[in-house]
């Protein structure tokens, strides 16, 4: 004998109950402030590195005394992901978060000056997409 279909308010439930469930473990797993800080202190290490440490990146004096740009900007990863965080509005959704980051344009030593940075970031079920990101020299801003 066949066993017969599940009844359409029966299949109902069955769905509302995996979607609730499927929301409760995405807001459990919402990345937040302290997860961003170390991801956004990770992503301007690299790109750090990639705009200071390049042949023209410093002045050529500090590259005189600069003997290894990629460590030293390395060892300031945690200072720089507390200085996103400071300069980050988040946009909690519950089963995620939008990050939206604008920082830079400051002035280092003389003439050089960190880079203005943009970024928005989704932060879902434990992990962090960059959405956009924009990277300004001064002078265009």
């Amino acid at each position: 004998m066949p066993v017969p279909a599940p009844s359409l308010p029966l299949r109902l439930g069955f769905a509302l109950v995996v979607l609730v469930a499927g929301a409760v473990g995405l807001a459990s797993t919402n990345p937040g402030p302290d997860a961003f800080e170390e991801f956004a202190g990770d992503q301007l290490t690299r790109l750090l590195t990639e705009e200071l440490c390049e042949p023209d990146g410093l002045p050529m004096v500090l590259r005189l005394v600069i003997r290894d740009c990629a460590g030293l900007v390395h060892s300031q990863r945690r200072t720089l992901g507390r200085l996103a965080l400071e300069h980050t509005r988040r946009r909690n959704l519950g089963v995620a978060s939008l990050y939206r980051t604008d920082l830079g344009g400051q002035e280092l030593m003389g003439s050089l000056r960190l880079p203005h940075y943009r970024a928005m970031t989704l932060a879902a079920a434990g992990q962090f997409v960059l959405l956009r990101t924009d990277t300004l020299r001064h002078e265009e801003r």
